[in-house]
């Protein structure tokens, strides 16, 4: 375990809450009123690989909490994956970077949009998904939008490598960055039966994630597992030193100054209580780390 610095200290946090379109408990609600930013979690309401309508969530919070400065839209779960929405239709994409860049500058706020993947950067690369990708960017350039790739766990053909990591790098625009996903990197070690570190030290270096990751989704995977029961993916750490222990790891890779969201899969979604302690944790360990 890397050392850690014993004084408490204030630092700028920078931990954005995780909710979804539904009511609010009174603490996170609270915490909600002392945060920068949120992220919120969409599901599917009509067809999948669709559009849908992000917009009016995302005033609504604006208008609720006028402190927020930053909102990320994570669209619905299932079958969102970027190369699906291109092969649905372009436009769709086209139209959601659009809408972003209005709605950003109407609520005068930054805006950023994740989507999942599949494929490696080579498909991206033999498809022309990135030439595609990196011409729809223009679309935003001058907004205060930006477009994250979240890293998957059952990645087709992945070699080595973080793949969305790797897609940022290769198209190399400043509206498009990654998110890498904390259980996700967990999940891939134990399917394949790695150990943990030696596989992030293989697929991440320093001066690409700090480079092209613009945020973090934090939790846990647990009991070795995070991929066949359902309740040990993406849940609250265990404890403080587990927590502690991952976040090191996310300082040594330069990943300390990120946002971070705490993606916190529990029972009461009302009340989020398990994602209030992780947050809670977190902040403790931050203040410790400065």
């Amino acid at each position: 375990m890397l050392a850690m610095k014993t004084n408490i200290c204030k630092i700028k946090m920078k931990i954005y809450p995780k909710i979804s379109p539904q009511e609010l408990g009174s603490q996170m609600t609270e915490k909600i009123k002392k945060s920068e930013g949120i992220e919120i979690q969409f599901f599917n309401t009509k067809n999948i690989t669709e559009s849908f309508d992000f917009e009016s969530e995302v005033t609504k919070r604006k208008k609720e909490f006028p402190n927020l400065n930053e909102i990320i839209v994570h669209p619905p779960l299932e079958d969102y994956n970027i190369e699906l929405i291109f092969l649905k239709d372009e436009n769709i994409f086209k139209e959601q970077l659009e809408k972003l860049a209005e709605l950003s500058k109407k609520l005068s706020i930054n805006l950023d949009f994740i989507y999942h993947t599949n494929l490696p950067v080579r498909q991206f690369v033999s498809t022309h998904l990135d030439i595609k990708i990196k011409k729809m960017l223009k679309i935003i350039e001058e907004s205060n939008v930006t477009i994250l790739i979240e890293n998957l766990f059952m990645m087709l053909d992945e070699k080595e490598e973080c793949s969305a990591i790797e897609i940022c790098k290769h198209i190399n625009h400043p509206k498009l960055r990654c998110c890498l996903d904390t259980t996700h990197m967990h999940c891939k070690a134990n399917i394949l039966k790695k150990d943990f570190y030696k596989m992030i030290s293989e697929e991440i270096n320093k001066e690409d994630s700090e480079k092209f990751v613009k945020q973090i989704h934090f939790a846990a995977a647990l009991n070795g597992d995070g991929f066949i029961d359902k309740k040990t993916h993406g849940r609250k750490h265990q404890n403080f030193e587990e927590l502690v222990k991952e976040y090191e790891w996310l300082s040594k890779f330069g990943l300390k100054d990120k946002n971070y969201i705490t993606e916190v899969s529990e029972d009461n979604y009302f009340t989020r209580k398990d994602q209030l302690e992780e947050i809670y944790m977190l902040e403790k360990c931050m203040q410790m780390m400065a």
